[in-house]
């Protein structure tokens, strides 16, 4: 016998049904069929007494369940031991990071002098991809990501979400647009204009948009795509972004404007990395929390 045979084992004498013991373990009414019949095999006996009302033990398996208790706590005491091992001597030759925002226009020149400046300070060779929406969290699980960068706060129950600094709001929009000959932003100039909305990003993090949209503001939100970017511009669109003055300089067919002071609302850019990896990313990053956004000129 092995250590899963009494694991599911353990489990249909408990739940009193194989279907329901195979749902506390994921697996197959079949998979855990076969198990106990292999079991039983093994031992010599009938583990169980199939009736309508479900799977009893016999006195045998009975007596079997209570050795195989204690062993099954040894056993999941070992396991976490393992995990928490293994994690601890987690380390980082290599960073990856994600900026995990809505697609925009020079994102890849950001990402490459973001990398470069971050695998300057921390001396590891440091990459940064665009992962928008679920891919960013589903990334950090798969560690295809040690670390998201956000625009908005970003909570959930696995990762940590450590701020490094506060950006101000802006309006981008084409160069011709009306709004590029102002030198600053109200709400009622933007309000005629549709706003670009990303649904999925603005209801996970506390971006700029989803602050705008709790002020229930009169602007009129649009879903827009990467690739309709520019038909939005062209209709007259506008989409909120962070007060970045090189974000300007990033296209030439494209004007950046901030937002006047009595409506503009500041947004922390946040690392953003699982729980169970806190040690080995924060060894590695602990001096770039400390420098923050002030490193990167924002």
């Amino acid at each position: 016998m092995n250590i899963k045979q009494i694991r599911y084992f353990a489990a249909v004498v408990e739940y009193g049904s194989l279907s329901a013991a195979a749902k506390s373990q994921h697996i197959t009414v079949q998979a855990i069929s076969k198990s106990i019949a292999d079991l039983e095999s093994e031992v010599g006996c009938d583990l169980f007494v199939r009736n309508n009302q479900g799977m009893k033990p016999t006195s045998f398996a009975t007596a079997l369940h209570d050795q195989a208790v204690p062993v099954l706590a040894r056993f999941s005491e070992l396991e976490i031991f393992a995990a928490r091992f293994k994690r601890s001597g987690d380390t980082l030759d290599c960073l990856r990071l994600a900026l995990n925002t809505p697609p925009f226009l020079g994102n890849e020149v950001v990402r490459e002098n973001t990398a470069a400046l971050v695998q300057a300070r921390v001396g590891v060779e440091t990459t940064m991809a665009l992962a928008t929406g679920g891919e960013g969290l589903a990334g950090l699980k798969a560690r295809t990501f040690d670390v998201l960068i956000t625009v908005g706060a970003f909570v959930h129950a696995d990762v940590e979400c450590r701020p490094l600094g506060t950006v101000p709001s802006a309006v981008i929009m084409g160069k011709g647009h009306p709004l590029a000959d102002k030198s600053e932003l109200t709400l009622v100039d933007v309000a005629p204009y549709p706003v670009a909305l990303s649904s999925w990003f603005d209801a996970a993090n506390d971006s700029i948009i989803s602050k705008y949209r709790a002020k229930k503001t009169n602007l009129t939100f649009v879903a827009l795509e990467l690739s309709d970017i520019w038909e939005h511009f062209k209709q007259g669109g506008v989409i909120f972004t962070t007060g970045i003055p090189a974000l300007e300089k990033m296209h030439g067919m494209t004007a950046v404007r901030p937002l006047a002071p009595q409506d503009n609302v500041t947004v922390p850019i946040c690392a953003v990395y699982l729980k169970e990896r806190s040690a080995a990313v924060e060894a590695l990053l602990m001096d770039l929390f400390t420098v923050g956004l002030s490193y990167f000129g924002f």
